[in-house]
């Protein structure tokens, strides 16, 4: 597919800006989508109101070739608004890219699956069952391995502010992760080759969650003390704290999602994208490489 016009919802977020930001380098032109107008925006690109699943800017979709839907929300102030946001939003914004024949691309999870014991995954595996793999492009990425935001970026800030890394159910679960830089190019080829179905991008093998924690804070030569700790229990007291609306690095969801982990396959995506992405040790080394250094991790 030739560069066009392309619609990008949670434009303000962390996948959604960045790829504003490599399609517009690439020749789209951006119409990007969010509740607030972002910080920044790239050059040639157009901000519009999106604040789902009742108030969108439908001129945004006129002309569009393409439709990214990278809006999704999980800190809300409940279930039931979730649900709204994220189901119903999708909908609409299903409705307007089919109404403006654009081509849809919905960001999904590799916690996607028929065993997901989580919301997140259970609702994101809901709105695939809503596409047509034979004009849908559904796109499945790992861990997204960032810096400046997302569940890793909350993950390294505990590992530097109280030199813990809580451990659910011994750590053992396997965790795929996808450099973000990588992330984005996957989804430019993927409109390139105009591929559709579904297409999972992380890297092959992974890692498990207690050696994320422990090569996250070797590399930014910090002490970690791990401290294990029994899923039931603390998908209880998070339970607890989410209904005195305290805000917690993770979510009871976010254990639920661990807890129903399981390792894919991406090699046939990564075939049909052409490319290989960077492995944990790559990504954080690339991330991590001015990070501020503390005392040396033990």
């Amino acid at each position: 597919m030739n560069p066009g016009i392309i619609a990008i919802t949670g434009a303000s977020g962390l996948l959604g800006s960045a790829l504003c930001a490599r399609l517009a380098a690439s020749g789209w032109r951006v119409r990007a989508l969010s509740r607030a107008r972002p910080a920044s925006l790239p050059r040639g690109s157009t901000h519009h109101a999106c604040d789902l699943p009742g108030s969108i800017d439908e001129s945004a979709f006129e002309g569009a070739h393409a439709v990214i839907h990278a809006a999704y929300s999980m800190r809300s102030r409940g279930r039931e608004e979730d649900r709204r946001t994220n189901l119903d939003g999708s909908a609409r914004v299903l409705h307007l890219a089919r109404r403006a024949k654009a081509r849809f691309v919905f960001v999904s999870s590799v916690s996607a699956h028929d065993a997901a014991q989580g919301f997140y995954g259970q609702s994101k595996l809901a709105v695939e069952h809503t596409l047509d793999p034979e004009r849908d492009l559904i796109i499945r990425p790992g861990l997204i391995l960032s810096k400046e935001a997302g569940l890793f970026a909350r993950m390294r800030r505990t590992i530097s502010t109280t030199g813990l890394a809580p451990l659910f159910g011994g750590g053992r679960q396997i965790i795929q992760t996808i450099h973000l830089d990588d992330l984005t190019l996957a989804f430019q080829r993927a409109l390139e080759l105009d591929l559709t179905g579904t297409l999972t991008v992380c890297e092959p093998t992974g890692l498990t969650i207690r050696d994320l924690f422990l090569l996250t804070a070797r590399l930014e030569r910090r002490p970690l003390r791990i401290v294990p700790l029994p899923f039931g229990p603390a998908i209880a007291a998070l339970r607890l704290a989410e209904s005195l609306r305290l805000r917690l690095p993770v979510s009871s969801d976010n254990l639920l999602g661990l807890r129903s982990m399981r390792l894919t396959d991406p090699v046939e995506s990564l075939r049909r994208l052409g490319i290989t992405p960077r492995d944990a040790a790559t990504s954080l080394a690339d991330l991590l490489a001015d990070a501020p250094r503390g005392g040396a991790a033990p």
